[in-house]
């Protein structure tokens, strides 16, 4: 006789208490009918499920239910991640093969599904990867220490590719972090990106940890480290204590250091920007919305909520540091500082930014916040003069850092490119809605 198969595929074989394992089968018209003649010609349920090797559920489901009907199969769902299987396929090298990032730009466009079936479909996908280096990771007490470093990045900026430093502030004990994009690592992006971070939290660790990057440390024998004045301060100006890392030994500060990793691999990767300014806007955003929320690996938990247990040191009343200096002059757009009614140049890499100025009885001192300074014989009698520094003119051209890969091209799939895409019109809609107005 022929074995019957189940819905879900499974044999019905038959158990020592005379039942099967799976009662749900596919009764052929056939056994339907064999079971009502056995019924009627006096043969009991259990005896009729025996000799024709179903179960007895069977055997009751056909007596007690109506005629024979066929079976169908039940209609097979789309799978969630079906309608966007073609835009995973171009974008999974775009962003790396992160899991994440393709599953909160589809979360965005309406998929509905968990981010384990994301995962399980990129698995098999990925490139295998080498063994990872085992890092011992040292707790710190709430308020008690902050991590700093710097990573680089190329992005693209519309159709150019560019480098850019990012700043990476990580809070020890709650693992909350700010970032902001910037073209150098100079002392004044430093400073910059400080006040920034401490308003972003609002307050102050009381200790932070760096490495050795030059813009602070200007010698270090063992123990013994040597600071740029400005730097130090700078961090005496906000009340905390900077600490380094023992040289080649950045792993002190592993925790900045995988915040450095995941801004790269979930951030930036696959990503296009108009300028820099959209890049920190999109940053500021990408932090709140998913940094500060996630779960933390190491932690278990939200940084936002154990940020609630951080002991701060407020800061709203601290000035700016430049700000809070007695002699600070503005570099004016024309790359001059004005003193005592005359001009003094300084280089066009400066910028229009904030200095500070001393002098003595013969020369101008003129300190820029990277801890540049540029010395000028001091102007005396008539006011209105001008000391000019022809080294100090702007080149012609700027070279502008890009890729040695120019023949890549930026992410086609980014989804939130397509947003901030500027509506370009015809230049004669301009003309025909003058013409409406003049009317």
């Amino acid at each position: 006789m022929e074995v019957l198969e189940t819905v879900s595929g499974e044999r019905n074989n038959l158990l020592p208490d005379g039942t099967h394992g799976k009662e749900e089968v596919v009764i052929e018209k056939s056994l339907h009918e064999r079971i009502v003649e056995m019924f009627k010609a006096g043969k009991k349920k259990k005896v009729i499920a025996r000799l024709l090797g179903v179960g007895i559920k069977s055997v009751r489901k056909v007596l007690g239910g109506p005629e024979w009907v066929p079976y169908r199969r039940a209609s097979v769902k789309e799978p969630l991640l079906g309608p966007f299987l073609e835009w995973i396929g171009h974008r999974v090298p775009e962003v790396e093969y992160n899991g994440r990032v393709l599953f909160r730009e589809r979360k965005e466009k309406g998929y509905r599904g968990k981010y384990d079936t994301v995962r399980k479909y990129l698995a098999p996908l990925r490139p295998a990867t080498g063994n990872r280096q085992m890092t011992v990771r040292f707790e710190t007490l709430p308020g008690q220490q902050a991590q700093v470093d710097w990573g680089s990045s190329q992005v693209w900026f519309g159709e150019e590719r560019v480098r850019i430093r990012f700043f990476v502030m990580t809070l020890g004990y709650s693992r909350r972090m700010f970032v902001r994009a910037f073209p150098n690592e100079r002392l004044g992006s430093l400073i910059e990106a400080h006040e920034a971070a401490f308003h972003f939290f609002g307050g102050v660790t009381e200790e932070v940890l760096y490495d050795n990057p030059k813009t602070m440390v200007i010698k270090r024998e063992g123990a013994t480290v040597v600071l740029n004045g400005v730097f130090e301060d700078f961090a005496r100006h906000w009340g905390y204590s900077p600490r380094f890392c023992r040289p080649y030994r950045p792993q002190t500060k592993g925790k900045v250091e995988s915040g450095v990793k995941y801004v790269k691999k979930n951030f930036l990767v696959g990503r296009r920007f108009r300028d820099l300014a959209h890049l920190n806007a999109e940053l500021e955003r990408w932090n709140r919305e998913e940094a500060d929320t996630r779960l933390h690996g190491t932690t278990g938990c939200r940084p936002m909520d154990r940020f609630s247990e951080e002991r701060l040191t407020p800061c709203p009343l601290v000035k700016p540091y430049l700000q809070g200096l007695p002699n600070t002059r503005q570099v004016t757009r024309e790359g001059f500082v004005n003193w005592k009614g005359n001009r003094y140049s300084v280089p066009w890499s400066w910028g229009p930014v904030a200095v500070r100025v001393s002098q003595d009885d013969r020369t101008l001192i003129l300190l820029s916040a990277n801890g540049e300074d540029v010395r000028h014989a001091l102007l005396t009698g008539e006011t209105g003069q001008c000391r000019l520094d022809p080294s100090h003119h702007c080149p012609e051209e700027k070279n502008v850092p890009t890729s040695s890969c120019s023949e890549d091209l930026p992410p086609q799939y980014d989804p939130r490119w397509e947003k901030e895409e500027v509506e370009r019109r015809d230049l004669a809609l301009y003309d025909l809605l003058e013409q409406e107005v003049l009317r």
